[in-house]
């Protein structure tokens, strides 16, 4: 499958089809996105904060999940170890450092 994406402008330094990942039920459009994941390896992960199912993990691209929900844009800049939440779709997101669990180090 082919697909494009087309932003007025692209707040990430990585490329637009640079995969990230996040939960079916994030991509289904059942659950919002209410934690980001800034790992320490330069990934990105965008998850619902409803399952910890390995079966309901995808890998899909940056510019997905941007048209998904486009206020993960504001997280452009957080740093690597750092994570952000919130409770429900439309809420400020809350960043911080985080400390990654020592089977993720």
């Amino acid at each position: 499958m082919t697909h494009s994406h087309a932003f007025l402008s692209w707040p990430f330094e990585l490329a637009v089809n640079t995969g990230v990942f996040t939960t079916r039920q994030v991509m289904e459009g059942l659950e919002p996105i209410r934690e980001v994941y800034h790992d320490t390896d330069g990934d990105w992960q965008f998850l619902c904060g409803t399952t910890l199912d390995t079966t309901d993990l995808k890998l899909v691209c940056l510019g997905c999940i941007l048209e998904a929900d486009p206020t993960v844009g504001e997280l452009a800049g957080m740093p690597p170890l750092w994570c952000a939440s919130r409770h429900a779709a439309g809420e400020e997101w809350v960043q911080e450092p985080y400390e990654p669990r020592q089977d993720e180090a």
